[in-house]
């Protein structure tokens, strides 16, 4: 089992290369650059932003179940600071 530091940078690196994947394949989406729409049919850009922003979907809610505990104390501590 990880230990709870490298579950979170594990967690943290797949949710940076995916949102990376989903804002670049939104971006080319968008544009539909001409030079690159061979290639972007090639790799079925859209198949691969949706499944991108699936799985990114995902993992957040993932990562908002990790970090509960923080959440939790955070908002505590904000409201009984404004008390």
């Amino acid at each position: 089992m990880l230990v709870k530091p490298k579950k979170n940078y594990y967690l943290d690196i797949a949710l940076l290369l995916l949102g990376v994947v989903s804002i670049m394949t939104g971006i080319a989406l968008s544009i539909k650059p001409p030079a690159l729409m061979p290639f972007l049919r090639a790799i079925n850009v859209k198949s691969l932003h949706e499944w991108a922003s699936y799985a990114l979907t995902v993992l957040v809610i993932l990562h908002v179940v990790f970090h509960m505990d923080w959440i939790k104390a955070m908002t505590k501590n904000t409201i009984n600071t404004k008390n």
